[in-house]
């Protein structure tokens, strides 16, 4: 089914999580780093000619707006890939300069946990995989593999895909989001989707009532 519905405003912000890649790196004595952005780790083994290199201890990765921690790190500076492998964390701000078009600005701070994020910078293809997590203010999303295509503005859901946002909430097998027409299409055996419930507001308090004052007891009578 195709939907156009708040909650899939999670998707779009989902996307602007998963943009925090930039160009190819190059080598540093501690990491990699580009005028754009640098990891930092203990150890950086990069071959000159092939442009691989492995950061098999823990790494840090910063950009404008962006910062993330992976266990490990590995790519190909010539071909502007870069993978952060395990227990992977992402900080936007929301405000990163990969996010400088309407559709990815300005959705505010968001934090994506996930197994393995893969980021080919050329491509512009950004690939989270393995207890997807994300949140945002009221926004919740998990998935077991979550990809944004930012070169034709498309990202796909995949594996027990549940979405929520103030209290609405879509549960699917996956999802895909078109990010610059909004059009999302849901798959699922079956793909649930629930709303909350508008309640009625609460009648206005009564006044409290007022119990009468007790009458003063009569003194005793003094006997002559």
């Amino acid at each position: 089914m195709t939907l156009r519905r708040p909650v899939l405003h999670l998707a779009l912000s989902l996307g602007v999580a998963l943009s925090c890649g930039a160009v190819a790196p190059a080598a540093g004595p501690n990491g990699l780093s580009t005028p754009d952005y640098r990891i930092e780790t203990s150890e950086t083994h990069w071959n000159f000619n092939t442009g691989d290199f492995t950061m098999p201890h823990r790494v840090r990765f910063f950009r404008p707006g962006t910062d993330a921690v992976g266990d490990q790190a590995n790519g190909n500076s010539k071909q502007g890939t870069v993978t952060l492998i395990g227990s992977v964390v992402v900080h936007d701000s929301g405000n990163a300069s990969e996010a400088g078009d309407a559709a990815y600005h300005g959705s505010g701070p968001a934090t994506l946990t996930c197994d393995k994020l893969e980021i080919d910078s050329k491509a512009k293809l950004y690939t989270a995989t393995g207890n997807v997590h994300f949140s945002q203010g009221a926004r919740t999303g998990i998935s077991d593999r979550a990809v944004l295509n930012r070169a034709n503005g498309s990202l796909h859901l995949e594996g027990n895909v549940h979405l929520s946002e103030n209290g609405s909430t879509l549960s699917a097998d996956s999802v895909d989001y078109n990010l610059n027409t909004k059009d999302a299409d849901v798959h699922g055996n079956p793909a649930a989707m629930t709303q909350p419930a508008n309640r009625p507001a609460p009648p206005p308090s009564a006044p409290p009532s007022q119990k009468p004052k007790p009458k003063p007891k009569p003194s005793p009578t003094r006997k002559p």
